[in-house]
């Protein structure tokens, strides 16, 4: 009984070092304001780094865990570019037109701890594709799948810069 005993106390004893483990080493009291300069666009589609850069801050500001500031008054800095943009036919009627389309972005981005002067992320690569069709009866139109892919991205940066805290 008594070695039953000893082997329950250290069974509950190896267990309750396993209560709290984080991979990333950072904890969401090193970074409390965030700086989201507009992301660089190395792709021939205009002004999609302006609107991905809007709803990146839209989504931290909406999330609450972070302020948003400018630079100078950051304590860290998410940097990157959007390397990919690709607008392809991806399904084909019986005549080999295009009934489908794939629509792909993808980007590169950093995150920059500004008080270590060192990355607690760095060149993380994000793609994210949606389908759409050209007919306008459908309710997967270009908007939607431009809308989906941007929803996406927001949630994975939020993933990397907040939630995987």
């Amino acid at each position: 009984m008594r070695s039953l005993s000893i082997a329950l106390v250290l069974q509950l004893v190896i267990l309750s070092g396993c209560g709290h483990y984080s991979t990333s080493g950072r904890t969401a009291g090193d970074i409390k304001r965030i700086a989201v300069p507009y992301l660089e666009n190395e792709t021939a589609e205009p002004e999609i780094e302006i609107e991905i850069t809007q709803r990146i801050i839209e989504g931290l500001v909406k999330d609450n865990t972070l302020k948003v500031t400018g630079e100078e008054d950051a304590d860290a800095v998410l940097e990157g570019s959007i390397v990919e943009y690709g607008n392809v036919p991806f399904t084909f009627s019986n005549e080999l037109q295009a009934d489908q389309y794939r629509l792909l972005v993808g980007l590169r981005v950093s995150l920059l701890d500004k008080k270590q002067n060192t990355y607690i992320w760095q060149d993380k690569i994000i793609k994210k594709h949606a389908n759409y069709y050209l007919e306008t009866t459908t309710e997967q139109t270009y908007e939607k799948a431009l809308e989906d892919i941007y929803r996406d991205i927001v949630e994975e940066i939020l993933g990397a810069t907040v939630q995987e805290w």
